[in-house]
């Protein structure tokens, strides 16, 4: 959290130099958990949506909707003690229990044979399991590694679930066509334990100090003194009223939390949509692969801007793309159309996790990340539970996901007036503070 007045100057200290820094093979082992773990789970539902209802719900999406909802529950109802405990303890152990969560819960899914096994499949399951070895848990590992390059480490480290994003509609609708959706589960059961326990196990470190290193690395803390400032409230520690009491905590929830609730439908919902406007199986799984693609293009550009510019005009940029998304999605009828619609809305929601955790450590602190991040689940929880369901609603009253669309298009301009009441940060903004502070770099 950047203030005025908070300025303390720091000299680099005397350390040797590796010309590797670590924090970049953290960056890249949370990207293999965004890709193995939030990647598979996010951008498969909407395949597996239409198989799901047709065996368990009788055709109703909204039913199997709910499960997810659910699953957001659970997730919301652990997430605030989790926090606290990855604040001051090890997320390498609580990334390796949810990683052996979900494995198991995918085993459990791939024999499920009524809706209420189901739900308590689903909400329990997932909803522990992705808490546990989920965003929360990883970024909290890159907020101990990174300071100056935090926007750019976050950005590649989430590009793990775009890329998943990019094969998974594919391959996965190529799966369930041909050896169902069942069969489908337990290969994700089984490429989840055994790729990701060993590497999380093995090579995982939770913070520098644990191998003798500093945010950012000696080499980069060592060649850039003029860099090394210490801003008081970045270590703040929050209590969880306290954070109900910024107004700052509170715009965050409404821009996260309108972002979560449309991404968390239109990954649900999406394929569905392309096949009632006429596409084949194969064109609306290309169609969601698109929406990763330019994901995964648009994280190292969000990441570059939030280091330099801030947040604000990041998050605008985030909000605007997937506002004029969604309503090119309500007018797309053919296959090129959808195209151009899902290019657009892969770069809006590029900016969601990593701007999010951006805002969060900017406006809060990172010594408190963790628990504002779980806080912030319980804020968010009411747009995630009314999103998919209220979709699935319409769908099954209209026949068509027209007017939802419509809807989460009008939230995203809503959620617009948030980013006037956080902090902005990066190095525009720290380099502005500085030169106003009392011996700062302008005054000397």
């Amino acid at each position: 959290m950047l203030k005025r007045g908070s300025h303390i100057s720091s000299q680099a200290p005397e350390q040797p130099a590796p010309r590797f820094f670590y924090g970049w093979l953290i960056v890249a082992i949370c990207a293999l958990l965004g890709f193995l773990g939030t990647g598979f789970y996010s951008y498969s539902r909407g395949v597996f949506l239409p198989a799901l209802a047709e065996t368990l719900s009788d055709g109703s999406r909204m039913q199997i909707s709910i499960g997810f909802s659910l699953a957001a529950i659970v997730g919301a109802a652990i997430s605030p003690p989790l926090g606290k405990f990855l604040d001051r303890h090890s997320p390498r152990l609580v990334i390796l229990a949810g990683i052996v969560v979900v494995a198991l819960s995918y085993v459990a899914l791939a024999s499920v044979q009524s809706l209420w096994q189901f739900y308590l499949i689903v909400g329990l399951g997932f909803g522990l399991g992705m808490s546990f070895m989920g965003g929360m848990a990883w970024h909290r590992c890159v907020i101990f590694w990174f300071d100056h390059w935090r926007g750019r480490a976050i950005a590649l480290a989430v590009m793990g679930s775009s890329l998943a994003g990019i094969m998974m509609p594919p391959l996965v609708t190529h799966i369930v066509d041909t050896y169902g959706w069942r069969f489908g589960y337990y290969s994700f059961a089984v490429s989840t334990a055994v790729t990701l326990l060993p590497i999380v196990y093995l090579l995982l470190k939770d913070r520098p100090a644990d191998i003798g290193e500093v945010r950012d690395g000696h080499r980069y803390v060592a060649g850039n003194p003029q860099e090394q400032v210490k801003i008081a409230d970045d270590s703040r520690t929050w209590t969880w009223q306290q954070l109900l009491r910024s107004t700052a905590f509170w715009s965050i929830g409404l821009i996260f939390g309108s972002m979560v609730c449309v991404f968390a439908a239109v990954m649900l919902h999406l394929f569905g949509h392309l096949l009632d406007i006429g596409l084949s199986t194969e064109q609306a799984a290309l169609v969601l692969s698109t929406t990763a693609f330019f994901s995964a293009f648009g994280k190292p550009v969000i990441g570059f801007l939030s280091d330099m510019w801030g947040a604000r005009v990041s998050i605008w940029l985030a909000l605007i793309c997937q506002a004029l998304a969604l309503l090119a999605f309500t007018q797309a009828n053919t296959y090129t159309l959808a195209l151009l619609a899902a290019g657009l809305y892969g770069f809006g929601y590029s900016g969601m996790s990593p701007l999010r955790t951006f805002a969060v450590s900017t406006s809060v602190g990172s010594h408190s990340f963790a628990l504002a991040t779980g806080v912030l689940r319980w804020v968010e929880l009411p747009f995630v539970l009314v999103a998919s369901p209220l979709a699935g609603f319409i769908y099954d009253a209209t026949g068509s996901y027209n007017t939802a669309f419509l809807v989460l298009c009008g939230l995203m301009l809503v959620a617009c007036a948030g980013p006037f009441f956080i902090n902005v940060g990066g190095a525009r903004e720290r380099h502005k503070l500085q030169a106003a502070t009392p011996g700062g770099p302008s005054s000397s």
